[in-house]
């Protein structure tokens, strides 16, 4: 009886510790963007930042939705927003007609309602990004970014790319980044060279 009640304590602390996981954020996802898609920066160019020194900032959005992301050798960061509007109410107005009534034309008025509509948003992060770069496809989880995947977004050919966005329920959507932003990653995650061995 007492190996049993053991097993069953082991059993239920383990379950308990995978529940306590599973509600957890991960700390392998991306880290949402520190700038909104209406923030007062330079896009698509390199800026220094005291926090992550040389970065880029970059964004795509539509009507629907905002994809902002930042990148340094710090880290990448990115949210993705989504915008739609809710009826919340509705207020009446009064308008006239002209309608035919008892043989003739009168000028007849009616309310009129009118939706009364509150924008929403709402905002994630991937969990991880996916690169596509000279045949190789490389994984961003979070924290810096390594000498590998600094080296293949360095050496994009200039132009537009694509990334892929992660999301936790492993769906995927692709995001367009603009020649600006890839011609900044060339200088942001420049790879130095390592030093001679015989000195200058």
């Amino acid at each position: 009886m007492r190996h049993k009640y053991l097993d069953w304590r082991i059993s239920a602390w383990g379950m308990s510790i995978g529940l306590l996981l599973a509600l957890t954020p991960s700390a392998f996802a991306v880290t949402p963007a520190s700038v909104s898609q209406d923030a007062d920066v330079s896009w698509s160019s390199v800026v220094e930042n005291p926090f992550d020194g040389k970065l880029v900032y970059d964004k795509h959005f539509t009507d629907d939705f905002a994809f902002v992301s930042s990148w340094s050798r710090q880290g990448i960061k990115a949210t993705y927003t989504e915008y739609w509007s809710d009826v919340v109410g509705y207020r009446h107005s009064w308008k006239s007609r002209r309608v035919w009534r008892h043989d003739r034309y009168i000028d007849e008025r009616y309310r009129n309602p009118e939706p009364i509509y509150e924008k929403r948003s709402r905002s994630r992060s991937p969990k991880s990004l996916l690169f596509s770069a000279q045949g190789k496809i490389y994984t961003y989880t979070g924290g810096e970014v390594d000498a590998e995947l600094s080296a293949a977004l360095a050496s994009l050919p200039a132009g537009n790319t694509t990334i892929r966005a992660v999301w936790s329920d492993d769906q995927t959507t692709d995001f367009p980044i603009g020649a600006s932003t890839v011609e900044a990653w060339k200088t942001i995650f420049k790879v130095a060279p390592p030093p001679s061995r015989f000195g200058n």
